[in-house]
C-alpha cells in the first residue's frame, strides 16, 4: 500500500507562486523571464477570480 498525498488546492498553488515571485525579487531578478511569467500568471488568476461588479445606479432601488 502506498502513501496518498492530497493534490494541492488552488490556494496552495497561489501561495507557492507568490513565494517564488518574492524569492525572485529578493534575488534581484525582477526583470527576468521567470519573474514576468509568474507575475503574468498571478495577474491572470486574480482577474479570473475577481467578482464582476455591477454599476451603481443613482436613486432609490425601490422606485
Amino acid at each position: 500500500m502506498g502513501i496518498v498525498i492530497p493534490f494541492p488546492t488552488k490556494q496552495v498553488m497561489d501561495d507557492e507562486l507568490a513565494t517564488r515571485l518574492w524569492e525572485l525579487v529578493m534575488a534581484g531578478e525582477i526583470g527576468s523571464a521567470e519573474y514576468r511569467r509568474l507575475d503574468a500568471e498571478i495577474s491572470r488568476r486574480r482577474s479570473q477570480s475577481a467578482p464582476r461588479r455591477e454599476p451603481v445606479r443613482a436613486g432609490s432601488p425601490w422606485r
